[in-house]
């Protein structure tokens, strides 16, 4: 037990200078040899837990996705399409409030989905938690359309992850909330039977 125990502190230390450095410096501007510097560990010992840089910022990207639960109890009340909305919004914020860490972390998430790693992807996480609501919404009858849940939360999925990556070149978060508003809106016409 106490092997695990400072396994895990280590790893949490690791992540923990890491993305202080990243803050400082920059992503890029950062080395696996001053992350362990900064850790106080052998580069043997940072392998030991990463197999690479990158592995860092998926484990914080993945990290965030914890909090989908909490953001979807959240929006229990309403409407699809306004729960949908707040959703995206609550993410969205995450992202923006901690966008030098989560910028970098949303490349990486972008690459490790198109190398088809088997990794799942916390863009994969929040397109199946965005499937699971549309599907009760389609079981409870409070929603119908003639297009399947699950193409339904991909194409919301791809509208979202437009917006994270617009926003990197230079849109405030209200600005990107208007507009995957009116994305949604343009979209829901062709997927919702009103």
């Amino acid at each position: 037990m106490l092997r695990e125990a400072r396994k895990q502190e280590t790893k949490k230390q690791i992540i923990y200078h890491a993305v202080a450095l990243f803050k400082q410096k920059g992503y890029e501007n950062v080395t696996v040899e001053e992350i362990t510097k900064s850790c106080g560990i052998a580069k043997g010992t940072f392998f030991n837990y990463f197999e690479k840089k990158e592995h860092i910022l998926l484990h914080v990207a993945d990290s965030y996705t914890g909090l989908m639960s909490g953001i979807v109890q959240k929006q229990q009340e309403g409407e699809l399409k306004s729960r949908l909305l707040g959703i995206f919004g609550a993410v969205l914020a995450i992202y923006v409030k901690h966008a030098d860490i989560m910028g970098p972390a949303l490349i990486e998430s972008l690459k490790t989905a198109i190398q088809s790693d088997d990794r799942p992807t916390n863009i994969a996480v929040f397109q199946e938690t965005i499937h699971g609501i549309i599907e009760a919404e389609r079981q409870s009858g409070s929603f119908r359309s003639r297009w399947e849940s699950s193409i339904i939360a991909s194409l919301l999925t791809g509208i979202f992850v437009n917006v994270l990556v617009n926003r990197f070149s230079g849109s405030t978060e209200e600005k990107m909330l208007d507009e995957l508003g009116q994305q949604l809106e343009v979209v829901w016409k062709g997927v919702a039977y009103e």
